[in-house]
Formats: structure tokens, sequence, C-alpha cells
């Protein structure tokens, strides 16, 4: 597809399109097609962060201690402090634009949902751009001996990558070595059922995902979810497929022991489960790529990554600015500032397909 720019003219207003349709009712319908399709990314975003307007904080990466002992007659207890494990992690926050310019004769003559509709287009760039910096926060293996830092040199840490530093604290009796690794890959050609529960394993071992009030989900390529639907227990599976409520319909002889899987989780369309983990297909996803990520829900400080926004109210948020010429809806200039980053390094981990035994991060 050619990407336009420019401004909108008088001879951009058409009245009806050729075969005699009218155009008001195209640019309606276009809207309605957009609000839906803005919801999306906006939606799974918000599930996998937790907004701060802090340029960094110490994040405990693990909650297990133990802090009572036998009590004695005389003897004081000792003080228990949170600090195994606490990591300082740097958001980092950067600054965006768009812009829609029209002439004035434009404007006189055009439709109300003709210029609606140019709106809708850059609140869909925007949370376009917002799920890509998502998917770039969990896929990204930043290079350990150059870790990214943002503007007060806080360090920018993604999940556990394999360097010598990543040493996960303690967790229910386990203890982890360093080098620990959440950047994965098949070795094959193909992912299986046991590729999907060593993603689970990976993150339900440092502890997260395994609340009533937290959640495992399983974010893949169509392409990677048909593979997906025919996982059995098996050599290579440990788990059945279950198809979610909302499946179509299905021929089985087999019986589900057991309840099936909500047809939507936060809205979000859910295509079945596997184990302990809801399975969601999305475009978005790259091909060839898999996320598991353990939520508390949108918001949630259990999340695995930080959504940064500016400390200043004012300036957070998709923000319309007045252009230069001081006409807004004839220069108007989108404004939108945010950064995504990993919080929690253990609360998601991602698996290349490829028979290679190193990771390589996808373009996005």
């Amino acid at each position: 597809m050619v990407r336009r720019s420019g401004f909108s003219t008088s001879g951009d207003f058409l009245t009806r399109t050729p075969d005699g349709r009218d155009l008001n009712s195209i640019w309606t319908e276009f809207v309605q097609t957009l609000n839906t399709y803005n919801e999306r990314p906006a939606a799974i975003a918000n599930l996998f962060t937790f907004p701060t307007t802090a340029s960094g904080d110490s994040i405990l990466q693990a909650v297990d201690s133990d802090g009572f002992e036998r009590q004695s007659e005389f003897g004081a207890p000792k003080a228990l402090r949170a600090t195994s494990g606490v990591l300082s992690m740097g958001f980092p926050l950067e600054w965006y634009d768009s812009a829609t310019r029209y002439t004035r004769k434009f404007l006189r003559d055009a439709p109300a949902a003709q210029v609606e509709a140019q709106h809708d287009q850059q609140m869909a760039a925007a949370n376009k751009l917002q799920w890509r910096a998502t998917l770039n926060a969990l896929f990204t293996r930043t290079d350990p001996s150059a870790r990214p830092v943002n503007e007060t040199g806080a360090v920018i840490y993604g999940l556990w990558d394999g360097a010598a530093d990543a040493t996960p604290p303690a967790y229910a009796g386990q203890t982890f070595s360093s080098g620990h690794q959440h950047y994965l890959t098949t070795q094959s050609v193909q992912v299986d059922g046991q590729d999907l529960a060593d993603l689970i394993r990976h993150i339900t071992e440092h502890g997260y995902g395994t609340a009533t009030s937290e959640q495992v989900v399983i974010l893949v390529h169509p392409n990677q979810g048909a593979a997906v639907r025919g996982f059995r227990i098996g050599a290579t599976s440990p788990f059945d497929f279950i198809p979610a409520e909302g499946a179509p319909a299905f021929l089985s002889a087999e019986n589900v022991i057991g309840s099936r899987p909500p047809a939507l989780f936060n809205n979000l369309p859910v295509i079945g489960s596997y184990g302990k983990a809801l399975i969601i297909e999305d475009y978005y996803v790259p091909n060839g790529y898999i996320a598991a990520v353990a939520t508390s829900g949108p918001g949630s400080v259990r999340n695995p990554l930080a959504f940064r926004r500016h400390v200043n109210a004012e300036s957070q948020g998709l923000r319309l600015i007045p252009g230069s010429d001081r006409y807004p809806l004839i220069d108007s200039v989108y404004e939108l500032g945010f950064g995504i980053a990993v919080r929690h390094r253990g609360a998601a981990a991602v698996m290349q397909v490829t028979t290679n035994t190193t990771y390589t991060a996808p373009v996005i």
C-alpha cells in the first residue's frame, strides 16, 4: 500500500462514488470498523503492563522469604527486610508525533464523518505504536554487555537473558544459577506441546501465574496457532489443547474432563487452553515467535512490563496540539509520549521457532 502525505484539498472532497454510493455512509462504516480495530492493540498492551511515571524503580523479582523463627524466652527476633531479589529497573520515555492538515475550503465542504475518519486513523496509529512497543519489550534481547540506559542513567533490562548477572532469586525452595535464560528456541522447524510447557514452566517456577488472581497467557501468530490446535497428550505434549467456548462447532468422540476455557479473557478472543495457559491468537504476534506472559489484569503491579508516562498529567496520553498556523483543525499535531520496558524479568518468556539454538529477536 502506498502511503500518501500532505494537505487534503478541495479536490479530495467527493459526495458519491462512481457507482452512486453516498460517501457519508462509507465513512461512517469506516469509522465503526476502526473503532472495533482500535480496541484490540490497546487491550493487549494494557493487559501486560503497569502504569508508572517513574524513570526507574527497585522491583522485587520474586516473593519468597523466610521471616519467622522459633521464639525463645529471652532472644529478640531478627528483622525481616524485603531486599532479596530486588533489582533497579530503568524505564524509557520517548516522544512521537503525527499530523493532519487540511485547507479551509476542504473543511468547509467535507462532511463531519470524513474528518472524523482521519482522526480515527490517528488513534489507530497510536494504538498500533503502543502494541509494537509492547512486542519489542517482550521479544527483544538486549546486548548484556551494552544494556541501554534512559535519560537518568537507569539501566533498561530485558527478561532473564542468559548473561552472567542473570541470576533469579530463589523461589519455593528452588535456586537458580547465573546465566538463566527466558529467550528460548524450539530447536525444530515446528512448535510442539513440550515447547509450550517449557514456556509455562519458565514463568511459574519464579512464582508468577500461580496465584488464583493471575493467569498465564500464550500469544501466537495464526501460523503457530494452527499447530497448537492439534496438540494432544503424547510423547511431545504433556497436555491436550482444549478449544474455548467460543470456538467453531466440531465433531469429536472425546469428552472434555473439566470446564472449557472462556471465549473471552479481558475482552480478548481466546482460541483455547493448554495446561494452565490461555491461548490468544493474533496477527500482531510475529510469525515464528511465541510469548508466554503472566498477567494479574490490566494495570496490575505484578505485570511483567512497565508503561511509563510523563509525570505531568497534562502531557500524558494522545494529545492534540494546534499547528503553527494556530488553526487546530487546519494544521494539527498529535503527540504521544510513553515508554515500555520489562519490570518483572521472570513474569514472561519468549520462544523462536527455529532449528538454531541461539535466539534472534524479530523485526517488529
